[in-house]
């Protein structure tokens, strides 16, 4: 039961930080989309492609890898912590310095070869200075994880991104000049100053949790950091670097359907900026199950404990949860649109990817399992098959189907995604669940409860978006109490 309430208390400290994070990430998109407009930041989310590859290399599987190697030795006798942490921050210093050289010294290149704008390459580069401090918070964010002290991992990102937000929109209104280089530097200077400040709190935090820890038998770790380390980073460098690819593709083979240059990037920032952040923004809820279930299983899998009930109750929770993100996303799609962006088609794209959104969040739930199963290597090869499938549909279709295609193979890649995984995680664990109760009825309490509250607009009389906000809580609210009287 201690354990029971340790897991609860730590996942709500994780749901809560990753709520307001994820609240506070889609507010500055919005608030970027409205200061750089559509070119700017189609522009912006190009260039956001390119820094989430090079942190990709950056972190190269660290954060899974200490999660694993900490949670591990905490059970082992004669386990020795401190060993496991002085590895994994010894390999994110080197791979995160190695990620900054590249990308300052290919910043160049890249601004003009690959994202054809000049304005980008001095924001690049300053990009490239957040690298170390990413890759090792990264590190620590997994030793926090892993001994599940999550609020002192919480706090250090709960500075940097209100840090990176308020000095950001600091310097937008008050020190830059007009321009989109001057913006986007203004962006990634305040960002690289908070992540300096996350990490240097995120390690003196470590100092100060691990000073009781003992060293034990350290002979074995570095053999064990690279076996789980590396075919995760490999299986990223691959999967980000064919999703950038992808991405930078995208503004193309739209212009190749006769789209306009900057019309082309304009609708891609859309899509990618505005609407894809809403509709992953409810998985702030999930995330930290997510997060928690790795170190859980990987301690039981070491123990080789049957991890059946455990896979079956974070698959049941996702499900259940997802099924009225999606109804709530699909029937007032107007509203939402309305809340987040003047621009109509928003409502389009959000009402297009909704059905699709409890496949997301499951494919992140079994991919987590799969991780602290030991499975890595496989969710690598999916990922990969996952990427290149994209990659090709990207090249083919866009330029007969538009921006639409573009929507609609995102849900084909997470279709495709989530089979091959969910394949693989029922051989590793030989759960079972029941379809009727874990599936159907969900999804008819989800589809019952938007559509009494879509009825209830027939006596609302608030304004448009204070109703769009009272349907969607109100939804919410009988789906709650419909599967309790479902039990």
């Amino acid at each position: 039961m201690k354990q029971t309430k340790r897991f609860l208390f730590n996942a709500t400290i994780m749901m809560s930080t990753s709520l307001l994070l994820s609240s506070i990430g889609v507010w500055f998109n919005l608030y970027l989309s409205e200061r750089l407009g559509a070119v700017g930041m189609g522009v912006f989310q190009l260039m956001s492609s390119v820094y989430t590859l090079a942190i990709t290399f950056a972190c190269s599987g660290i954060g899974l890898a200490s999660t694993r190697m900490v949670a591990e030795e905490a059970v082992r006798q004669n386990g020795s912590i401190r060993g496991a942490m002085r590895r994994c921050l010894l390999y994110s210093g080197v791979f995160g310095l190695a990620a900054a050289a590249a990308l300052w010294g290919g910043a160049g290149w890249i601004g003009l070869k690959w994202l054809g704008a000049a304005e980008t390459i001095r924001p690049l580069r300053m990009m490239a200075v957040s690298m170390p401090f990413i890759s090792c918070s990264s590190a620590l964010n997994g030793y926090f994880t892993a001994v599940r002290h999550v609020s002192k991992g919480a706090a250090a990102q709960i500075l940097e991104q209100l840090l990176k937000v308020l000095l950001a929109i600091y310097a937008l209104e008050l020190l830059v000049p007009d321009g989109l280089e001057a913006a986007c530097f203004a962006i990634t200077a305040a960002g690289v100053v908070a992540e300096g400040v996350s990490g240097l709190l995120a390690y003196l935090l470590y100092l100060w949790d691990s000073r009781k820890s003992t060293a034990g038998n350290c002979q074995h770790l570095t053999r064990k950091l690279v076996g789980i380390a590396l075919p995760v980073a490999f299986s990223s460098y691959l999967r980000q670097g064919l999703s950038t690819i992808k991405h930078l593709l995208v503004p193309i083979r739209l212009q190749v359907g006769g789209l306009s240059a900057p019309a082309a990037i304009a609708v891609f920032g859309m899509v990618q900026g505005v609407a894809l952040p809403v509709i992953l923004f409810p998985y702030a809820f999930f995330n930290a199950f997510n997060c928690l279930v790795v170190p859980e299983l990987a301690q039981a899998h070491s123990r080789q404990r049957d991890v059946s009930d455990a896979v079956e109750q974070m698959l049941s929770m996702t499900l259940s949860c997802s099924m009225i993100v999606c109804g709530v996303l699909f029937y007032f799609s107007q509203e939402m649109g309305a809340l987040v962006s003047h621009h109509p088609d928003i409502a389009i794209y959000i009402r297009l990817l909704a059905p699709v959104v409890p496949v997301m969040y499951l494919d992140t739930a079994v991919d987590s399992m799969l991780k602290g199963l030991d499975e890595q290597l496989s969710v690598m090869q999916y990922n990969i098959i996952d990427a290149l499938s994209s990659l090709a549909a990207v090249w083919l279709l866009l330029p007969f189907w538009g921006i639409k295609g573009y929507v609609l193979i995102i849900c084909i890649s997470e279709v495709l995604n989530f089979s091959l995984s969910i394949g693989k995680l029922s051989q590793v664990s030989r759960f079972r669940l029941d379809l009727t109760h874990q599936l159907v009825r969900p999804f008819l309490c989800a589809a019952i409860a938007v559509v009494t509250s879509g009825l209830l607009r027939l006596w609302l009389s608030a304004g448009a978006q204070t109703m769009g906000i009272l349907l969607m809580g109100g939804s919410g609210c009988i789906y709650i109490l419909l599967l309790r009287l479902t039990r």
